[in-house]
């Protein structure tokens, strides 16, 4: 049980080795912005996370809080209410799109929006045989 959490650790290696793959190399700056985003992806979830589970273990407050009930609805609720938002702005970003002759862009945001009501169902059917 305690390596379980230990993985996250390794975040902050991958961060560091990010760093200096983009201070020593002659990448293009694309590159380097593409590894600067991926830097701080790996960096902050990893730092979140390890900060997560030392707070789950040591902090009775916060883990009374982060597994009440009523917290939790409010988690799942809010995330549907997000889902919707998020679907209707690619949605207007779609039209948008489509109005300013955009094909490509409009063909990708398009797919998202077809691709998310399946991906929801599909993680809905794996949550309900879990529990």
């Amino acid at each position: 049980m305690k390596n379980k959490y230990q993985i996250w650790y390794i975040g902050y290696i991958i961060s560091l080795l990010l760093i200096l793959i983009i201070l020593f190399t002659d990448f293009s700056k694309i590159a380097d912005i593409g590894l600067a985003i991926l830097f701080s992806v790996v960096l902050g979830v990893s730092h979140v996370q390890v900060l997560h589970n030392k707070m789950m273990k040591n902090d009775t407050d916060y883990k009374i809080n982060v597994m009440d009930e009523r917290n939790i609805m409010i988690q799942e609720k809010v995330g549907n209410v997000t889902n919707m938002i998020n679907t209707a702005l690619l949605g207007l970003a779609t039209v948008i799109f489509i109005c300013l002759d955009y094909v490509i862009p409009a063909i990708v945001t398009g797919i998202i929006i077809t691709i998310q009501p399946i991906i929801l169902i599909t993680i809905s059917n794996i949550f309900e045989k879990k529990l």
